[in-house]
């Protein structure tokens, strides 16, 4: 492997780790309508304010023996995680992507969707802030990319059709498509439970989706999402893990199936079309 791509490499990742230090205040702040400024970082225990050496993404947890360096008291392994994650999704963005601008869009989609999948397992809430920053997200790609070539190439041909202004419709046209497809989901869920049955923050969350992966691809994500969803749900209640009316967070599934949509594109769909053409071949049509 050549320095210079190594060194890159190294880089990414260690930007995606600072990230990810960064999503574990957000992560623990934002479902308590706490600022994630102010005030600086500090232990949970005893709260005396951490220095810049108790912030080494992975290092300092590790040096610590995960324990604060006052009072000893423990921490979370979730911390680490999440930073060692969104490190290997940034170098997984950067691997897929490339040195391009649309690479930044894609690292703060990237961001966004990993602390919807922490704060909506614990706390069953998509905050409007994580929704806002996806949106934002994905306008930066449209306007990064009506200067280059799209970095999502639309499988049905839209974005050919679209023209020059294929990003900024893709973007449109993929928000109104999230939005509108669980809108439905959401509303005939409702007829057939007598109760509602996904949240407005998933709603919310599919339409900024949309927006980022454009119509095509956020439709494959979806039905990965609600696939996964579905498998896992019926799983959990064979084992009774999960009561029948039990609510079970949707966020994840979403957030997860968009990062692997995102990542793997035409990969992705080639192999979707293909099971679906032998789907249909099985009925002769």
């Amino acid at each position: 492997m050549p320095l210079p791509g190594a060194v890159a490499y190294v880089a990414v990742f260690a930007l995606g780790c600072a990230v990810g230090s960064f999503l574990n205040v957000c992560i623990y702040r934002m479902p308590r309508d706490r600022s994630v400024v102010a005030p600086p970082s500090h232990c949970p225990h005893c709260g005396v304010r951490l220095r810049g050496i108790d912030l080494i993404p992975l290092v300092s947890f590790l040096a610590l023996g995960r324990k604060c360096r006052r009072c000893g008291g423990p921490i979370s392994w979730r911390y680490f995680g999440v930073e060692l994650l969104t490190g290997l999704i940034f170098l997984a963005v950067w691997l897929a992507c490339g040195p391009r601008p649309e690479v930044l869009a894609c690292w703060v989609f990237a961001a966004v969707v990993v602390a919807v999948v922490f704060i909506d397992i614990d706390h069953m809430i998509i905050p409007d802030k994580l929704v806002a920053a996806g949106v934002a997200a994905a306008a930066l790609g449209a306007g990064l990319s009506l200067a280059a070539q799209p970095r999502f190439v639309e499988p049905l041909g839209f974005a050919r059709l679209a023209g020059a202004a294929a990003p900024l419709v893709r973007f449109v046209a993929g928000g109104a498509v999230g939005l509108v497809t669980f809108v439905f989901i959401r509303a005939f869920s409702e007829v057939l439970f007598r109760r509602e049955g996904m949240g407005l923050g998933d709603v919310k969350l599919a339409g900024a989706i949309g927006a980022m992966l454009g119509p095509s691809l956020a439709l494959l994500s979806f039905a990965l999402a609600i696939a996964v969803g579905a498998i896992l749900g019926v799983g959990l209640m064979a084992l009774r893990l999960r009561r029948r009316m039990e609510y079970l967070p949707f966020g994840p599934f979403l957030a997860a199936s968009a990062l692997v949509a995102m990542l793997a594109p035409a990969g992705l769909w080639h192999a979707a079309a293909g099971l679906y053409a032998r789907w249909v071949s099985l009925f002769g049509v």
